[in-house]
């Protein structure tokens, strides 16, 4: 019976830590990060791979295939811009990247962006979210 209920117990706690690296939070980097060279390949390849936000699309509010449109989608869950610069708590696109979106499901829905590029978002956005 006790070795039941210890197989049992790990058994949760290992699917609780595996349940949970998805949700560690990203390292941000302490240096400058580039939108042209950093950002924009990360949305190229993440949120505009199954063409939702890129190549001129337009979902739900959300463009993401420029400077200029990424910084003027104004998510329409949220209603406002998505991009907060300085501010990446406020900013409705780390919102959508995180486990438990406040509106609509956890962003990219074909596939994943890795803990390291959620931190280049953060930091880029916190570093002002300049066309740099």
């Amino acid at each position: 019976m006790k070795k039941i209920l210890f197989l049992t117990l790990s058994s949760l706690f290992l699917s609780s830590c595996l349940n949970n690296v998805e949700d560690q939070v990203p390292e941000i980097p302490d240096e400058p990060i580039s939108y042209a060279t950093q950002v924009q390949p990360i949305f190229n390849s993440t949120c505009g791979g199954g063409f939702c936000h890129t190549n001129g699309d337009n979902v739900n509010g959300v463009n993401l295939d420029s400077y200029q449109n990424a910084i003027n989608s104004i998510g329409s869950g949220y209603g406002r811009l998505i991009i907060v610069p300085d501010s990446a708590d406020r900013s409705p696109i780390i919102d959508k990247l995180g486990s438990n979106p406040e509106f609509g499901s956890r962003m990219p829905l074909s596939g994943s962006i890795s803990s390291s590029d959620i931190g280049k978002i953060i930091a880029w956005i916190n570093q002002g979210a300049q066309d740099n």
